[in-house]
């Protein structure tokens, strides 16, 4: 099988759906509610499995900033995981910007040591370094969220 954003988001739901943390139907749960932004398939899978192991709903996860606005849309995340650098270039610092006016916290995963031309209101946004680990993912989240 290939593994694409299709097929990997689809995985993703029955993986969590079967946990009873995040389901495809869009029923609500009383879980914390983190949206994923990240453009490799395999790394959002991976990403999306951790948080919810960790306790966490996952809205997405997004693998475009037009999938994450759709995801938007739709539902508001009590926090999101951001990877700063998206496929074709794209940025999702602008994404970051509109969820903190919102009241949403954000954090980043990049594989870099800081998200290149975060704006001052993202200046306390925790930056996590790919590869995460799960310690640290764990730890970073909850501060987030508190």
């Amino acid at each position: 099988m290939t593994v694409d954003a299709t097929n990997c988001a689809g995985f993703f739901h029955s993986y969590a759906g079967g946990r009873g943390a995040a389901y495809a139907d869009g029923h609500e749960t009383n879980l914390p509610k983190i949206l994923v932004v990240e453009d490799d398939a395999l790394i959002a899978m991976e990403l999306g499995e951790r948080l919810a192991d960790m306790g966490y709903e996952i809205l997405g996860p997004a693998h475009s900033l037009a999938e994450a606005e759709a995801l938007l849309a739709r539902e508001t995340p009590d926090g999101a995981l951001l990877d700063a650098t998206l496929g074709q270039g794209a940025s999702s610092v602008p994404l970051g910007v509109e969820l903190l006016a919102k009241g949403v916290r954000v954090a980043f995963c990049t594989g870099y040591d800081r998200v290149k031309d975060a704006p001052p209101e993202l200046a306390k946004a925790p930056v996590f370094t790919k590869p995460v680990s799960d310690a640290d993912l764990k730890a970073g989240i909850e501060k987030l969220l508190s």
